[in-house]
């Protein structure tokens, strides 16, 4: 037998659903291209660019919403996922398992280069592989990015619509509050844009899944040697997150 076989697998977890809730399994499924958030409000305004109408199953309910509708008369599906890298990555196994297969995560991020202010937009291109998640499905020495494709599309409707935005790498730990010195300068100075919890662990489940993903990230607050500035709840940050959803939709649906 293989040592490295899951003992239980996402679809083993999603005929679980379909027995429980006495549905037949083949309408426990997702649209093909999906958004998924971290943020309430967020979501909300995603939902209502969709039309997006919860589904009977979701078995997460209010804690985790999640909706399907339409935009550009194309399927998709917008979720408000759980924040950290062990939570999105079980989340999003279940709704690839349901036939996801293009995804734009929609976040917040705290910025690490001093031309970063908040509000800024960030199209990630790689992450940084400092959480645990991703480790368990994948050696440390590989990396993980975003769909090109994906990441092309995006950049082309920020473009389209005259919005700034810069490309790069961002940092993922699971360890917030072990955000040191040290390694705030280390990825500095190697040119990682901002810091999150969560992007590479989206990366590794999309790579392992062979599935694309790639992501939008917002600047919420800023790291700098002086310390820490806090700006999550400023318009622009409020904005910019309602642009970056949009822009998401957007290049999901444009072919």
């Amino acid at each position: 037998m293989n040592e490295d076989k899951p003992v239980f697998t996402p679809s083993d977890f999603i005929h679980y659903i379909a027995k429980t809730r006495n549905f037949p399994v083949e309408t426990i499924k997702v649209p093909e291209r999906l958004v998924f958030t971290y943020q309430p409000r967020t979501y909300e305004y995603g939902k209502n660019l969709i039309g997006g109408k919860p589904v009977d199953w979701w078995i997460y309910g209010e804690r985790q919403p999640f909706c399907i509708g339409q935009f550009n008369s194309v399927d998709v599906g917008l979720g408000c996922f759980w924040v950290g890298a062990p939570a999105v990555a079980m989340t999003l196994e279940e709704v690839i398992a349901c036939g996801a297969r293009k995804i734009v995560e929609v976040g917040v991020s705290g910025g690490l280069q001093s031309f970063l202010k908040p509000g800024d937009i960030i199209v990630v291109a790689d992450a940084v592989r400092d959480e645990g998640t991703s480790h368990h499905y994948f050696p440390p020495d590989v990396g993980v990015e975003s769909s090109e494709k994906l990441r092309k599309l995006i950049i082309g409707q920020l473009q389209k619509s005259g919005t700034a935005h810069h490309v790069g790498a961002v940092w993922s730990t699971d360890g917030v509050y072990r955000e040191t010195l040290g390694k705030f300068r280390k990825f500095r100075d190697a040119g990682v844009l901002a810091v999150n919890m969560e992007t590479s662990a989206v990366f590794a489940v999309a790579k392992y899944r062979n599935v694309e993903a790639a992501s939008i990230q917002v600047i919420s607050d800023i790291l700098s040697e002086e310390g820490w500035l806090q700006a999550f709840g400023q318009q622009v940050v409020r904005e910019n997150l309602k642009r970056a959803v949009e822009t998401a939709l957007r290049a999901l649906t444009e072919n």
